[in-house]
């Protein structure tokens, strides 16, 4: 079947009587250089604007070579997988939809300026399909990674047994607290559970573990929300309090020791297993000291506390 008048003309309007080198040379010099910008990208920012200027570019320098050189094969339209698998790849959901649709209609005006209309509907249908299932399987999967990734990701910030924050997420936000500058400066609490091995022994590792939980819930309760509670390792807790003095800080510690104390742990066969802690608070001025100095200060401040109890408390 041969193709309308009309899109004879629209063809031979771009195209001319013939092939034109000139177009396939061009074309592909800028996807040479569409590659490279890609492979020297200069930033993080830039990066969006990039890739969506590689994408546009890419489907329009394709469009360039097929029609430059004739090309009417499936294999020459096939090239639009690529930039739809570079979209599916680096874009969220409605960017794949919108530069998809922009692969789409590249490809319909290749087949439309080159092929008959009955040829070219199909190898539309053809090709098109094939572009949408690429893009939407992969699509789907990028998000399968994205929930693992997050879900990881929480696993590392999160301790599972207490719910508090992990040591990394801790040390961080300390030191982000202390370089701030912020108010009154950064106030860290230290925290020991006092017996803690007596209390696994007599009652098993399962106790020890609701133990902590039942520790780190009224820690949780006796805290400001911009305060960071964390478990540090083993039976080591920490409130890190930022925009905090040391009085204030001193006068929490007691608070939360006496807190704990008050608060017993109920097992299930109603017994009651006494619950206490040892707290040392330490304070950091607006960027005088570095996170480490304000931790080893506050370590130093436990120890004096643990030294100051009864023995039998130790």
């Amino acid at each position: 079947m041969a193709a309308t008048p009309s899109l004879i003309f629209i063809g031979e309007a771009f195209l001319g009587s013939r092939p034109l080198e000139p177009v396939r040379t061009t074309a592909g010099v800028v996807l040479a250089v569409v590659c490279a910008m890609l492979i020297v990208a200069p930033g993080r920012r830039a990066e969006p604007l990039l890739r969506l200027a590689a994408v546009i570019v890419g489907c329009v320098s394709i469009v360039m070579l097929d029609l430059g050189s004739g090309n009417a094969s499936v294999t020459g339209q096939m090239y639009f997988c690529l930039p739809v698998l570079f979209v599916a790849v680096h874009f969220r959901v409605p960017g794949v939809i919108a530069l998809t649709a922009t692969a789409l209609v590249c490809e319909a005006l290749v087949v439309t300026l080159l092929l008959p209309p009955l040829d070219a509907l199909l190898d539309f249908a053809f090709v098109g399909s094939i572009l949408v299932l690429m893009a939407g399987a992969l699509t789907r999967a990028g998000a399968a990674q994205d929930r693992l990734t997050a879900q990881l990701r929480r696993q590392a910030e999160v301790d599972p047994l207490t719910g508090l924050v992990t040591r990394r997420v801790f040390d961080e936000a300390a030191q982000r607290a202390v370089t701030g500058g912020a108010g009154f400066g950064t106030a860290l609490i230290l925290i020991d559970v006092d017996l803690f091995k007596q209390i696994n022994d007599t009652y098993g590792h399962a106790v020890g573990d609701d133990a902590l939980a039942h520790i780190a819930a009224t820690l949780t309760e006796c805290c400001r929300d911009a305060d960071v509670v964390a478990r540090l390792g083993g039976d080591e807790l920490a409130v890190l309090m930022p925009g905090c003095t040391f009085g204030t800080a001193a006068d929490r510690a007691a608070e939360l020791a006496a807190a704990v104390r008050d608060a017993p742990l109920v097992l299930a066969d109603g017994r009651v297993v006494p619950l206490s802690i040892s707290a040392g608070a330490a304070h950091a001025s607006p960027r005088s000291q570095t996170a480490r100095d304000l931790y080893n200060d506050a370590d130093m401040a436990l120890y004096a506390a643990k030294r100051s109890r009864p023995a039998a408390r130790r």
